[in-house]
């Protein structure tokens, strides 16, 4: 539409749009407008905070866009010609071009080589071959492990988790990791394999690119590293019953048993004599467990509780004073106490504080009571401010 046709009509009855910054004369014309594929162009490109572009040039676009596409189609289409193969088992012939091979599938000729291989008993095979190019085998899964296993860094024990830095002995590695990196392994006071626990964390990083804490795969062992460095998870995942067992191999909690300690109590017998108790095993009184509880009732009455709830077990409850010491130590505070001075050594009882802060606190409640109702009054006539301020007209 020209600049001319839009100022011959009323402001008031142009229609514009805004994404392609035009102006129609009727709404019919804005609302066709709107259906083409201009306007869904422009909205696109106000979508990606662009500039409008006109009809003209669209179009151009558009052309341009169809000739590449008329070109890439005949290009692949050459190509698949090109890349054409087909054989004639029954004529023992070859064809690389689809027309060849359509007439002579059509000739008389390989209709009579065709049915006198056919009464001869051999079997007619016509194979197009669409692409010369082998596809090669996809490996397996296991194929695929044991080749990442190959190729991956091995992480020694005097090699750092979570850096490049490598160290003469595996104790230089464990100060280092656990003053730079702050790493730690829980309840180290029960494990028993800790070389084997960091090889075993190296190899998780190294080869499975896994994350200790999270485990979140990645690529490569450098961006494991960088994810763990970033993410502050420089630490083992020891929180779910999941966690714990994976880890259950380098760990023996043996020591934490209450009855590991009684060694002194067990008594060796012979093959023979224990040939003879298992007989006698009915008879004695089986072993309660109890899942809800998370407890094991042993026959003696012990109760072992499970290392879950090991934060409850060990708490050191302070035992309620009984004895008279407890009692002095109040008396003595009584003493002390410049109320008990002032009273002229007369204990001062409840009664006592109840009548000595009586008045106290009605005058403290009947002022909170006072301050409520003013609120109250100064709420509903639109008064709070006490003071006087001129209107300024």
């Amino acid at each position: 539409m020209s600049a001319a046709t839009v100022v011959n009509h009323p402001r008031s009855q142009l229609f514009t749009c805004l994404a392609c910054q035009v102006v129609f004369t009727t709404a019919e014309s804005q609302r066709v407008h709107y259906g083409t594929d201009w306007h869904r162009y422009n909205l696109k490109r106000k979508v990606a905070e662009l500039p409008p572009v006109t009809s003209e040039v669209f179009n151009q676009k558009k052309l341009t866009r169809n000739f590449c596409l008329a070109q890439q189609a005949q290009s692949n289409d050459a190509e698949r010609k090109a890349s054409f193969s087909a054989e004639c088992t029954a004529c023992n012939k070859i064809y690389y071009s689809e027309n060849a091979y359509a007439n002579h599938l059509q000739s008389n000729k390989h209709k009579a080589a065709d049915a006198k291989a056919s009464f001869e008993g051999t079997t007619h095979t016509k194979k197009n071959v669409i692409s010369t190019r082998i596809t090669p085998q996809i490996p397996n899964e296991k194929q695929l492990i044991d080749k990442k296993i190959e190729v991956a860094i091995a992480l020694d024990e005097s090699d750092c988790l979570f850096c490049t830095q490598k160290f003469e002995s595996f104790d230089e590695n464990m100060r280092h990791m656990t003053k730079i990196h702050s790493f730690f392994i829980p309840e180290i006071e029960y494990l028993i394999d800790s070389h084997g626990l960091i090889k075993y964390l190296g190899e998780k990083i190294s080869i499975g690119n896994v994350c200790l804490y999270c485990s979140k795969g990645t690529k490569s062992l450098e961006s494991v590293r960088r994810h763990m460095v970033d993410k502050g998870h420089c630490k083992i995942a020891y929180e779910t019953e999941e966690d714990i067992m994976e880890f259950d191999e380098f760990y023996d909690f043996t020591s934490s048993y209450p009855d590991a300690d009684n060694d002194d109590n067990w008594v060796f017998v012979s093959d023979d004599e224990a040939e003879n108790d298992d007989e006698n095993d009915d008879e004695l009184p089986k072993i309660m467990i109890y899942e809800e509880d998370m407890e094991l009732v042993l026959p003696s009455g012990k109760r072992l509780g499970h290392r879950l709830l090991r934060r409850y077990y060990r708490q050191n409850l302070r035992p309620i004073e009984e004895r008279d010491s407890i009692i002095n130590r109040f008396i003595t505070e009584y003493v002390d106490n410049s109320k008990y001075r002032q009273s002229g050594g007369i204990l001062i009882t409840n009664d006592h504080m109840y009548k000595h802060y009586r008045p106290h606190f009605i005058a403290s409640r009947e002022k909170r009571h006072q301050q409520n109702y003013d609120t109250r009054i100064g709420i509903k006539a639109n008064k709070l401010q006490r003071h006087f301020r001129a209107q300024i007209m």
